[in-house]
């Protein structure tokens, strides 16, 4: 009975070769394909590993849908990923091993900073591709100069001097985190869906003395009030987390009154 066996079993084993070793062979034949990534083609499927950005981007306005041809959506990737005019990237001309350059500073990509495409006159630090041109709005109006600050990017200029933004110390802390490039983090915090957990410490209240001076008179009508003593007294913490867009907010951009407290935000208080 055993012997009847082996026949069978010989069968299913070729059987289930000739099946499956096809398929094992040819599991790297034609697959090891040569992107035709020059400056004027982009053929990288970007999207393949990183599908949770492109479907993001693809909802804006301003960062998808620049380029018009079939792979106008690896153009909107490489406009700044790619665009950085001090780094040499990889390139392969004609889809063919035979015409490349070797990445330089990065193979594929580079982590971009923001302020890379939207500082002043960001055409001219962008002329890593050959689309039209992929400069940004520019985000003016900061003075990391008056916070000691310094970076690679422009900022601010004679026109957009910057002296009296609020963020400029927000600014200027992110360009010390390394956690991402330059001051992404704040750009990050304030445009994106990006939830944002902020801790406050302020002033608990400001106080003053009111009293009678000397009566003079204003446009509104004679007064003699005077104020005098402006002082602060304690402090008062207070831990805010939300997306203020309203998407998992505990608070939403229209009602939160800062410092007052709002339903849903847990506050502490020492």
């Amino acid at each position: 009975m055993k012997a009847g066996y082996i026949p069978l079993l010989t069968i299913t084993l070729v059987s289930v070769g000739m099946l499956i070793l096809p398929n094992t062979v040819s599991l790297f034949a034609g697959q090891h394909y040569w992107y035709n990534i020059s400056d004027d083609n982009n053929q990288v499927p970007c999207q393949k590993c990183h599908a949770d950005v492109f479907e993001e981007l693809n909802n804006s306005a301003f960062h998808m849908h620049w380029g018009t041809s079939d792979e106008a959506d690896q153009y909107d990737c490489e406009a700044c990923h790619r665009s950085n005019s001090s780094i040499t990237y990889a390139q392969v001309s004609g889809g063919t091993y035979a015409s490349y350059t070797p990445g330089k500073e990065a193979h594929a990509a580079s982590v971009v900073a923001c302020m890379l495409c939207h500082q002043n006159n960001s055409a001219s630090a962008t002329p890593g591709v050959s689309q039209a041109s992929y400069a940004g709005y520019y985000a003016g109006g900061f003075n990391i100069t008056d916070m000691s600050k310094t970076s690679p990017y422009d900022y601010s200029n004679e026109t957009y001097h910057g002296h009296y933004e609020a963020h400029n110390a927000f600014v200027a802390k992110a360009l010390d985190d390394t956690t991402l490039q330059d001051s992404n983090e704040a750009c990050i915090a304030c445009h994106t869906f990006v939830a944002v957990k902020i801790t406050w410490t302020h002033t608990r209240s400001l106080e003053f003395d009111v009293g009678l001076g000397s009566p003079i008179t204003t446009d509104y009508g004679p007064h003699n009030w005077t104020v005098t003593s402006w002082s602060t007294n304690g402090t008062a913490n207070a831990t805010v987390f939300g997306d203020v867009w309203g998407t998992n907010a505990s608070t939403s951009y229209d009602s939160g009154v800062w410092p007052g407290e709002v339903p849903g935000v847990s506050y502490t208080y020492s």
